[in-house]
């Protein structure tokens, strides 16, 4: 008899096993089917799995370029904040693309330089803006290509697909107006790629290439011929090696201009390149 009851313990004993384990599993088919999506649409691309569509906010850096520019430095055109890294700061702009390679943006030596927009680009409202806004900076951890180096060097954390992926945007605002630009390529290139020649012209190639060089396909359209406005960041890398003590390739991200009034999203879908066009080097 004692043997009978000791039965029933353990029965009982599963059963009470089995209904407390039944919640860590999700719930029931029934149960999933009601719960909401927290996507607007299905993207077979590449999303993080915690995406919610909560609006991402545009920092209001328009006010702090007009203040650098009294207070600091009349050629500081722009400011530069990449959501993921340290890089926040004033962009300036000169009559060429040397002043600034080892100043920073006061004026002051710096050997790691700071950031400079393309002399012959034109910097103001999303009206005036060049068709291509070129932004250049050091990869100052170039030898070992470290993104957690300083300055343009942290543009390399976009190689990591779940970084790209929840990072889409790319903050660069002028004292006439605070732009957002959202992220359609990054890539690794050779000097033949002469995007730095593509600023108000030859934009269609422009874009079409950095798509075919791009690490990874973005879900996201660019419509050159429509009239949309890039920005590409430029940087060193030692990826490929170095001829005559410097570096024979480039690290470059490009970002349309978003539409105003268009809602920003905290993702956004990608998937690895298969057929990356490689620099040829």
């Amino acid at each position: 008899m004692k043997g009978f009851y000791k039965k029933i313990g353990i029965v009982f004993l599963a059963l009470a096993l089995a209904i407390s384990t039944a919640g860590c599993g999700g719930g029931s088919s029934s149960q999933l089917e009601e719960k909401p999506s927290v996507y607007p649409f299905i993207n077979t691309l590449k999303e993080p799995e915690d995406n919610a569509m909560q609006e991402v906010e545009t920092p209001a850096l328009a006010e702090q370029v007009v203040q650098k520019k009294d207070e600091v430095n009349p050629e500081i055109v722009g400011w530069l904040q990449i959501p993921g890294t340290d890089i926040d700061q004033p962009v300036v702009q000169t009559y060429n693309n040397s002043k600034y390679m080892r100043l920073d943006y006061a004026g002051n030596y710096n050997f790691q330089g700071c950031y400079w927009v393309d002399y012959e680009c034109k910097v103001g409202d999303r009206g005036s803006q060049s068709y291509n806004t070129i932004i250049y900076g050091h990869n100052t951890a170039v030898a070992e290509d470290d993104p957690d180096g300083l300055d343009f060097a942290q543009l390399l954390r976009f190689t990591d697909e779940d970084f790209a992926a929840s990072h889409p945007y790319i903050f660069f605002s002028t004292s006439e107006e605070d732009m957002v630009w959202e992220v359609f390529a990054v890539l690794y290139t050779d000097t033949s790629f002469r995007y730095i020649d593509m600023i108000d012209s030859g934009i269609e190639t422009l874009v079409s290439e950095g798509k075919a060089r791009s690490e990874f396909l973005y879900d996201v359209e660019v419509d050159p011929l429509g009239g949309d406005k890039i920005l590409t960041l430029s940087t060193c890398t030692a990826k490929y090696g170095y001829v005559g003590g410097e570096a024979r390739a480039r690290f470059v991200i490009m970002a349309r201009l978003v539409e105003e009034g268009e809602q920003l999203k905290p993702t956004v879908g990608l998937q690895k390149n298969p057929s990356i066009k490689a620099p040829r080097l």
